[in-house]
Formats: C-alpha cells, structure tokens, sequence
C-alpha cells in the first residue's frame, strides 16, 4: 500500500487529462502556501477568478488544506467507480466532462467558513453585489436580459446574493423577439450512467429554513457555512458569466467565448446543481427526539426520516462523491493532534479498489477519530464499513 499523499501525488502525475480540464500548469502543493495558489490559479485557467480570489485570502490555512485534499480524495473516489461521469446537455449541443464540474465543488465547497468565522464578511459580499450592478447598469446590460427580470428579489439579501439558486435546473432563454414559447423548459441534467436530476435535493422553503434553524439555534448561532458556499457559488458564477458578456457587448448572450472559454446558457442549470450538492452536503438529517422535535417546529420535515434517505452513487454522483470525499478527509482530525498536514496524509495507507476504499491507519488516535467519523456518515450515505481494529483498517464499499 501506498500512502494517501503517495497516492495523491500519483494521480497529479499520471491522470492529467482526469482533473486538469484546462491542461494548464498546476504544480502539485507540497505546503499551504502552494495550496492556496493552485486554487487561485486554478479558477484564474477558468476565467472564474472573480469568484474566489477575495474570499480565498480569508479562507484558513486548515480549510485550504482541507479543501484540496477533498478535491483529489473525490477524484480517487470517481476513479473507483469505473465511470467517467460526464453530463450530456439534452440538446446534445455540449459535454460537460468530470474534471469541469468536480473542481468547482470541492474547492469552493469551504469557502462559505468565511461567514461562520467573522460575520461582517457578508458586507464585503454586499459590496461586491452593489459594483456588479453599477457594472451592468453602466454596460446597459442590467435590465436588458429577461433572464435576470425574471429573478425574483431573493430572500438571501442579507448575504448580499442576487441571484438566488433555482429549484429546478432550467435553461433560461432570451430571445430578441418575446414569444409565448419564451419561458424556462424543465429538461434537468443527465449523467451518461443514465442518471438525470431536474431540481434540486430539497425545496427552496426547506433549504431557507434550514439556513434560519442554524441561525436561531442557540448551540449553533450563524448561518451554516456549506449553505452559504453553495449560495455565494450560485450567484458568483452568474455574475461572472454577466461580467464576461459586459467584455463583449456584440456577442450572442445564450453562447459566446472569452479567451478560448466557452460561456453558454446551457452552464446554468450546471452551476444549479453544483451548488445544490454543497448545499444539500450541509443539511443534516434528524437523528434523535430534540432534533426531529426542532424540525418539524421549523419546517424541515424533508430531513426526517423516512422523508430523509441516505445519498446514493447512482442517484447523485457529485454529491455522493463530494459527501465520501468529505467524511474520508482525515486532515479535520488532526484538532488535538500535534499532526501536519502532510504527516497526516503519510499517516495513512490506503487502496482505491472498484467500488471499495481501504485506508489503514499508523496513529491510533487518527484512526479512532477517523473510525467515529466514517461510521456516523451511514445514516446520510449508502456505504458499507468494516472495521478491523487489530490492523486499524477500514474499508468502505460503495
């Protein structure tokens, strides 16, 4: 066996064309300081910078850490379900292969810990909300497009968002000439494991109650950072997609390129569903009478079971292999462990087999952490685990 940052390192190296939709030059991080650079650079290759660059000088040095070893954790995964997961746009005009859609998960998955660390933050947020609007106003553009007059004032202003995640995942279209057939389709998403998605896990009214439970929740008192990182992600990459169009005013709207990127209205029920599975990631099921008794006091009966049911591969991919990804992620557990980071990933040997992790543990108490965590995971994901405590192995099917 190798270890988990052997393994890492070997998939960087010998899986290019896996993870690197862009083929540019990412050199693999061996601290945080090249950590924080290869996702900045990483949205730069994407002409997404716009939605990260601020928010990553705030981010932790655990949470950078965190989040890229999510990122190639889940490429690990993927790799082991033998399946190349691409969506197929139902006008069969575009792939959106794995590498595009997993690193725009992974790496912004975190980001909302802004919010939960130092609250003002959303001023910030306000602020950049406010000159994207003075930006559209002064390009004209603001008002001009029927798919931003469609958007309804969103609930979430207090987080300084514009554009609120839709339900269902629709193209907006704007032709020039209004016709009654000048409405939204409900087409969804299709996997080509035959897998399609036409709105999101949980209702609007649930995913906003849930953001006021956490909020009012005297144990957890802030809005819950996975929500909010789904949320910002959302509206961030609409505006972007706005702000790139505003550099070239005579190009068609619905489908145009920048710096050899492709921008298309066929991304936005794309980046409706990325978002939804950050969002959905954080929303946790009621397990015990208090909890059941809080949410059905604030309306989430969806997180009750039987309402509730575990998150399975072939249901959800990305938000399958974004949840395992998080719950195998052992750099969280180094709290209270006098552990870095790269000795905690050389602290573990692991096996990505077809549909079956084995990770085996040298520090005990990584692995007893580990062992808690991974068993909890059951009551939301459709795993098997197996404990050895003799050789301190788990293994997961899935």
């Amino acid at each position: 066996m190798k270890t988990l940052y052997e393994t890492m390192s070997n998939y960087y190296k010998y899986n290019n064309i896996d993870w690197n939709y862009y083929l540019n030059d990412l050199a693999f991080p061996k601290n945080i300081n090249d950590a924080r650079k290869f996702i900045d650079d990483f949205f730069a290759y994407a002409g997404k910078s716009y939605l990260i660059r601020d928010i990553l000088q705030e981010c932790e040095t655990l949470r950078v850490n965190h989040t890229l070893s999510v990122f190639f954790i889940g490429l690990l995964i993927k790799n082991s379900s033998f399946h190349d997961l691409k969506i197929i746009d139902n006008d069969q005009n575009e792939i959106f292969e794995f590498s595009y859609l997993w690193f725009l998960v992974p790496l912004f998955h975190d980001m909302g810990y802004i919010q939960e660390k130092d609250w003002t933050y959303k001023f910030d947020y306000r602020k950049k909300s406010k000159d994207f609007e003075k930006i559209m106003k002064e390009n004209k553009i603001y008002y001009n497009h029927s798919f931003y007059k469609r958007m309804p004032f969103t609930a979430y202003y207090d987080l300084g968002i514009t554009f609120p995640v839709p339900s269902r995942y629709v193209r907006y279209h704007t032709p020039t000439v209004r016709t009654k057939y000048e409405i939204p389709y409900y087409n969804g998403i299709s996997f080509n494991n035959g897998t399609t998605i036409k709105k999101s896990m949980y209702t609007s009214g649930t995913i906003f109650n849930y953001l006021e439970y956490c909020k009012m929740n005297p144990k957890i008192n802030h809005y819950d950072h996975g929500i909010v990182g789904g949320l910002w992600l959302y509206d961030s990459l609409v505006k972007n997609y706005y702000l790139s169009f505003s550099r070239n005013k005579s190009a068609d709207f619905n489908d145009f390129y920048i710096n050899d990127l492709h921008f298309s209205t066929s991304q936005f029920p794309i980046f409706a569903y990325l978002a939804d599975c950050i969002i959905s990631h954080n929303m946790w099921f009621a397990t015990d009478d208090y909890t059941i008794e809080q949410y059905e006091k604030y309306g989430l009966k969806q997180l009750i079971p039987p309402y509730a049911q575990p998150v399975q591969f072939n249901r959800n991919p990305i938000l399958f292999i974004l949840a395992l990804a998080d719950t195998l992620e052992p750099i969280k557990t180094r709290s209270n462990l006098d552990i870095s980071p790269l000795d905690v990933l050389n602290n573990i040997e692991c096996e990505f087999n077809y549909k079956q992790i084995i990770l085996k543990f040298k520090n005990n108490d990584m692995f007893n952490k580990m062992t808690d965590k991974i068993n909890r995971s059951t009551n939301w994901l459709d795993i098997n685990v197996h404990i050895n405590n003799k050789n301190n192995e788990i293994v997961v099917i899935f």
